[in-house]
């Protein structure tokens, strides 16, 4: 098992629906769904051997897959919004934070195919703050 992903790291990356999207009653969105399954890959980090570096990269690029379908999307919370410039800056804002969740999955993926554990551990303290943030904003948790 990797040590260096704690539990409450990994409970809190993108698994909740993540960073620009928005539960609505039971309904999951496409959003929500595309989320669902980055977090999942990320997840899965914690099963690998702790050399696994391959392993790691492969789950990584899994994970963008699944990012790259959401940022097609648009969070239900900013979606809902009257039209105007307050939903542009909601729509630019969310845009933002997919993008630097995703540049920060890149830095994963290079971390572990340069088999470097603090710049793993450094990428994934970027992915959870944008996750933090997101959240902050865009969603009912």
């Amino acid at each position: 098992m990797r040590k260096y992903f704690s539990s409450s790291l990994m409970a809190g990356l993108l698994l909740s629906g993540a960073m620009a999207c928005s539960v609505v009653a039971e309904e999951h969105t496409q959003m929500e769904k595309d989320m669902k399954e980055t977090g999942s890959a990320l997840k899965s980090l914690r099963k690998i051997e702790k050399g696994d570096y391959e392993g790691g990269a492969k789950l990584v690029r899994e994970a963008h897959e699944a990012l790259l379908k959401s940022m097609s999307q648009q969070a239900s919370m900013v979606k809902d919004m009257p039209d105007g410039v307050e939903k542009q800056k909601a729509l630019a804002d969310s845009r933002r934070l997919l993008g630097l969740a995703y540049a920060a999955l890149c830095e994963l993926e290079i971390a572990y195919l340069e088999k470097d554990d603090a710049k793993i551990e450094a990428a994934m303290t970027k992915i959870k703050d944008s996750k933090k943030e997101g959240h902050k904003k865009y969603t009912d948790d």
